[in-house]
């Protein structure tokens, strides 16, 4: 990853996919994983808003079926959610609607 000397950190497209993905499985909030990795916290945030909006502009949800049946995971931008068998769907909904 290039550095500048305004922020001190620079990344790729691929690199922030890389990290956004990182993010997403981490389990860990948005200032703790960019103090971590050494990221300017506002321009975490930054690319993942970019991100949400991204993907709300193209409508795509990731489904992701676990080899376990019954377990499935929603992936939507930056936010993943693990679903099993007998899950509330009107919860799923109104997470997915706050998300939104």
């Amino acid at each position: 990853m290039e550095e500048t000397k305004a922020t001190g950190f620079r990344a790729t497209s691929e690199q922030w996919q890389v990290l956004l993905g990182e993010f997403s499985t981490s389990g860990k909030s948005a200032r703790c994983f960019s103090r971590e990795k050494g990221i300017p916290h506002n321009q975490m945030r930054y690319r993942i808003q970019r991100e949400r909006n991204k993907q709300k502009k193209h409508g795509f949800i990731e489904l992701i079926q676990e080899s376990s049946p019954g377990n499935l995971w929603v992936e939507a931008g930056v936010c993943r959610i693990h679903v099993r068998r007998g899950f509330d769907a009107e919860l799923l909904k109104q997470v997915a609607e706050a998300l939104s």
